[in-house]
């Protein structure tokens, strides 16, 4: 009953899409990457001038298309935002055992999220607190026994499932949210904790050391806490440097990270203490969310939304004191790129959509996720009436493929309309070819999917025609060791976009199949994001 079902979808699918069938211009594409990675706009920091230079161009991009500005008059929405820049000389000084000093940079990238000018540590116990999950849904809790008020916690990166992998701890391989750096912080102010460490660790991370130094340094932004708990001090030890302080404890960090991926763990007290005092310079600053509105034709409250980040790292210092642009073009130069292409496209539909389609330019994703945040918290559509978010991130410029692969596991029917789609396109769908690397909870779709919604990130395929078994693989690894979250990652004329045109081709169908139909998405019985949205529409129960 359901392959009928699906064939007839697939059918009626056929017949629509000849009757128009879009076309994605190479031109426009590279015309948007090249600007946006260009000297002039300096690496798109949040509220830098190349901020207003990239907000203005997209804003100018919907205008010139034809779409209308989603906030009352304005293609803008306010982001308020706290921006902390540390003091990189601080130093961690570790006592109670041989005496060791730990700097920042070579061994631990630190910062804080309260806006105070001065933050420290002072006597603070070290615990060992294992991978600092609690996750009762996993019968897991790391800080069983522990008070952790006033100490700081050393923890592992990822889960403990990737460190067995046994299918049957968490998810194996595949990274739950537990194994997250977002959420070893948030867990570790749920529990009062004075300071928060991570040990990085390449393989677990999915990123090398550099990465974790390109995206902790410089002004780091962050939402205003409120009234809300954040640790004083929270960031990463390098894997050397963790090693040489659980040394300092008569310790072994490949014993204690044994014992951490097994079930009972008890934190473990390392008898030292931490002293560290962070210089800020704090201020609070205004970027922006661009949003674009193709107005439906029978219902307009109904919102189906695409979305992709605009913000990079901006402009530093490199090792020879000299200034560094991390340019971003296929992060996420070439997703907003997608987004102009896809916005044109339903604004020069000869039929408007029945739904609106809502088209939303993120800040500040790299400093986590903060403008996708600030949105679902702050939406200009209820996310009631929001039946999707579809979320473009580091596009393929490699060249056509013969599948696609998506950010997360199969959580929602979402995914059944992309396979639908995808299928249209004589495409296939796979899962996440790396889910170790935890990328669903990488992307801006997350925080629509925290907040209930249903949402994807198309991500690149594997199988390129022409090309051995492995390249399509082979090519995402280079990617993050050679130019992500690095001033390498520049535009090249040489790219292919055919590939990046199949996936915009997909994204077009499946957001206007949900733009025209009467479906609402809906997350299967064992999504952790199901209740959230069963709470916002509780008829679709």
């Amino acid at each position: 009953m359901r392959t009928a079902a699906f064939l007839m979808t697939v059918l009626l699918w056929g017949i629509a899409a000849q009757a128009s069938e879009p076309r994605f211009d190479d031109a426009n594409i590279r015309a948007s990457i090249q600007t946006l990675s260009s000297d002039a706009y300096g690496g798109r920091a949040p509220a830098s001038p190349g901020e207003k230079l990239t907000t203005d161009y997209i804003a100018s991009q919907f205008k010139r298309y034809g779409l209308l500005p989603a906030n009352r008059d304005s293609f803008l929405q306010d982001v308020p935002l706290v921006q902390i820049t540390a003091d990189a000389d601080a130093v961690l000084t570790v006592s109670g055992g041989t005496p060791l000093t730990l700097n920042f940079g070579r061994d631990l990238i630190v910062g804080t999220p309260r806006p105070q000018t001065t933050v420290a540590l002072t006597d603070s116990p070290l615990v060992f607190a294992g991978y600092g999950v609690v996750a009762p849904e996993y019968q897991w809790n790391d800080y069983a026994g522990l008070d952790a008020k006033g100490k700081t916690l050393v923890v592992l990166v990822n889960d403990p499932g990737h460190a067995t992998g046994d299918p049957k701890v968490f998810h194996g391989k595949a990274m739950t949210y537990y194994g997250r750096w977002t959420y070893k912080y948030e867990e570790a102010a749920r529990q009062g904790a004075a300071g928060v460490l991570i040990v990085h660790e390449t393989g677990p991370a999915g990123y090398p050391w550099e990465v974790v130094q390109n995206s902790n340094t410089g002004p780091r932004e962050e939402l205003p806490p409120g009234d809300a708990y954040h640790p004083l001090i929270q960031g990463w030890l390098s894997h050397e440097a963790a090693g040489k302080l659980l040394a300092t404890a008569g310790l072994s960090l490949d014993e204690l990270s044994q014992a951490a991926a097994r079930h009972g763990f008890k934190p473990v007290a390392l008898k030292l203490t931490a002293n560290l005092t962070l210089h800020n310079q704090v201020q609070s600053i205004v970027s922006h969310n661009v949003v674009a509105l193709v107005k439906g034709s029978r219902y307009p409250q109904q919102v189906v939304v695409y979305s992709a980040h605009w913000d990079h790292f901006g402009t530093k210092r490199g090792p020879d004191g000299k200034p560094q642009i991390f340019h971003g073009a296929i992060d996420n130069g070439s997703g907003i790129a997608g987004l102009l292409e896809l916005a044109r496209v339903y604004a020069q539909a000869k039929q408007a959509p029945a739904r609106s389609v809502l088209f939303i330019a993120t800040t500040s994703e790299e400093q986590g996720l903060l403008g996708a945040a600030y949105y679902a918290s702050h939406p200009l559509f209820p996310l009631s009436n929001t039946l999707a978010d579809l979320n473009m991130d580091v596009m393929n410029v490699y060249g056509e493929t013969r599948d696609l692969t998506v950010r997360g596991q199969f959580m929602s029917t979402l995914d059944d309309k992309l396979q639908q789609a995808a299928q249209r396109q004589g495409l296939k769908i796979l899962p996440d070819a790396e889910p170790e690397k935890g990328y669903y909870y990488r992307a801006d779709h997350f925080e629509f999917a925290k907040a209930g919604v249903p949402a994807l990130s198309i991500d690149n395929g594997t199988d390129y025609p022409g090309r051995p078994a492995g390249w399509g693989l082979a090519q995402r690894q280079a990617y993050t060791s050679e130019r992500y979250h690095k001033p390498a990652d520049v535009y090249e004329a040489s790219w292919d976009l055919a590939g990046m045109r199949q996936q915009l081709q997909v994204l077009y169908l499946l957001g206007r199949r949900l733009a025209d139909s009467d479906d609402w998405p809906t997350w299967y019985n064992d999504s952790p994001f199901r209740k959230a949205r069963e709470a916002q529409r509780p008829a679709a129960k």
